[in-house]
């Protein structure tokens, strides 16, 4: 069996304790026209999608299933026009500016993170370079910098979505046993998020490595970092990998580690830039509500990226804001527990 079964085995330990159809995320495909160069391409349009599988703490939904994360967005492999199927539709074609199209024909300034020519399909080209790409596309439009922060935010998901620890076929089995054996019974409650579930049991985990002995504290490391890098904890999975590495063979190990801080550097490169933009959405937005979830959402990317300092800051800017949502407090406060249980 290889790793991406295992990959799939252990996401079903997960959420699949949970009676709920795993496809009831579901996609049709439909052809598209760019509405720059009118090259023709195939894209997924989502049909129906669920929020089983829990919300992350940066509001990433997760669905049983597919995840629409990477199904949304579309890329013209001819020209490098990205954007959601409404954005290639006939009306936004002839809402388009001449500078625009010029801009992007000739003056080439969209700048891909991957090489177009190399896809025959912009299905398989990954969602967070077209998100990469709608960023880009919004800039030359002078859309507003949330929405701009939206998209690299977006792109920080998907990369998240697509996150895959590259143990071995035997780490994976024992480590689905370890989940089962030792976390299934929380694993069927109803009542708690199945993200903030996940993340407590990834602590959990990384705990009883500290007092367990072999391959027991191996199982518990190989769980913890799994799960935290599943759901974008990112510190807290270098720390429980730093602790793993011993334990495992050095070619592994150094494979291991390195495709590991990658997919997190990248993850962490469009949390940035959401950070920048979500700073140029408040200096102009009026509306208390959506500033207050602006100001979260600048805490809890900080937070994500172990700058805890700075996540209080801005947790304090959201508490400051008398608009702000009810449920950005409990938001905080779920958070605030993790730092306080990773420092």
């Amino acid at each position: 069996m290889n790793n991406r079964r295992y990959f799939i085995l252990i996401l079903l330990v997960v959420v699949v304790l949970q009676p709920v159809n795993v496809f009831a995320t579901r996609s049709s495909s439909v052809q598209l026209q760019c509405p720059v160069c009118d090259n023709s391409l195939t894209a997924m349009q989502l049909m129906s999608t669920n929020n089983f599988g829990g919300v992350d703490t940066d509001f990433m939904q997760r669905p049983m299933g597919s995840s629409p994360i990477l199904i949304r967005p579309a890329t013209c492999l001819k020209c490098g026009f990205s954007g959601y199927i409404d954005d290639f539709s006939s009306e936004a074609k002839a809402k388009m500016p001449a500078t625009f199209t010029a801009a992007i024909m000739q003056e080439k300034a969209l700048k891909p993170a991957v090489d177009l020519a190399s896809y025959t399909d912009q299905i398989d080209m990954p969602a967070w370079a077209k998100y990469d790409l709608i960023a880009q596309v919004r800039k030359l439009e002078n859309s507003p910098a949330g929405d701009i922060a939206h998209q690299y935010l977006s792109a920080a998901w998907a990369v998240r979505s697509e996150a895959f620890v590259k143990l071995s076929d035997s780490d994976f089995q024992r480590m689905n046993e370890f989940m089962k054996a030792t976390f299934s019974e929380r694993l069927k409650e109803r009542d708690t998020n199945p993200s903030v579930q996940s993340v407590n049991i990834a602590r959990d985990a990384l705990k009883m490595s500290e007092k367990a002995e072999n391959q027991e504290a191996r199982d518990a490391l190989t769980a913890a970092v799994f799960l935290f890098r599943l759901y974008g904890e990112n510190p807290d999975a270098l720390k429980a990998m730093q602790r793993l590495s011993p334990m495992l063979a050095s070619e592994t190990d150094s494979v291991i580690e390195e495709d590991l801080k990658k997919g997190i550097d990248l993850e962490q490169h469009f949390q940035k830039l959401a950070i920048e933009n979500f700073k140029l959405a408040i200096a102009t937005e009026t509306d208390e509500e959506l500033k207050a979830r602006f100001c979260y959402l600048i805490g809890e990317t900080y937070r994500r990226l172990g700058d805890f300092k700075e996540a209080r800051t801005w947790f304090e800017q959201v508490r400051a804001i008398k608009g702000r949502p009810a449920f950005l407090e409990e938001m905080i406060v779920e958070v605030e527990k993790r730092m306080t249980a990773a420092e």
